[in-house]
């Protein structure tokens, strides 16, 4: 777009899009008043707007307002729709906190979904312990640590523990019992 001009409907996803990090999920732009048929419409030959997952299209557009680092994150937390947070390993990665790495996202949905390549769904209906981080819906830190320790290698679990007693003071203590019942030692 360039100019950071944008039409009156553009003006009323813009808000949608800043929350999802460039996404527009058609169920959020629907709760945000916008009908889904008008933004197929908008889409549909739009040059700035890609439709990667159903239901949910990116908008590249100029508004500073957006956390373009976290679009990929974002757009398959919208895909699994509301009530979805990023749970365990993905948390840590979207964090930068140790060396998680990982292809999957994984998220917490209250529903079972179908499979889809590059998601792992966790069905729970707990949300009591999610937070928000650079507006996404996620575990608090210590739950998504208690949760990702076991699926994670030994090597990465050391890096989680170095980092958060490096970057979280405030979380030594339970950081220290987590590492202990992992065999680490206290530092």
């Amino acid at each position: 777009m360039g100019t950071n001009r944008y039409t009156r409907f553009e003006e009323r996803l813009l808000p949608v899009a800043r929350k999802w990090a460039g996404n527009i999920p058609v169920w959020a732009a629907r709760l945000a008043g916008i009908d889904p048929s008008s933004i197929r419409h908008w889409a549909a030959g739009n040059p700035d707007v890609v439709g990667g997952l159903r239901g949910v299209y990116t908008w590249y557009c100029d508004d500073d307002g957006i956390d373009w680092d976290a679009t990929d994150t974002a757009r398959f937390l919208a895909f699994a729709g509301p009530g979805a947070f990023l749970w365990g390993p993905s948390v840590l990665e979207f964090m930068d906190i140790g060396d998680v790495g990982g292809v999957d996202y994984d998220i917490c949905v209250p529903k079972r979904r179908r499979p889809r390549y590059g998601v792992r769904w966790v069905v729970s209906d707990d949300d009591s312990d999610v937070v928000e981080y650079r507006g996404l819906r996620m575990q608090s830190l210590r739950r998504a640590v208690a949760c990702a320790m076991p699926v994670l290698d030994r090597d990465k679990q050391d890096s989680v523990i170095v980092d958060i007693r490096s970057h979280f003071p405030s979380e030594r203590t339970f950081i220290d019992t987590i590492g202990a019942e992992y065999g680490f030692r206290a530092a």
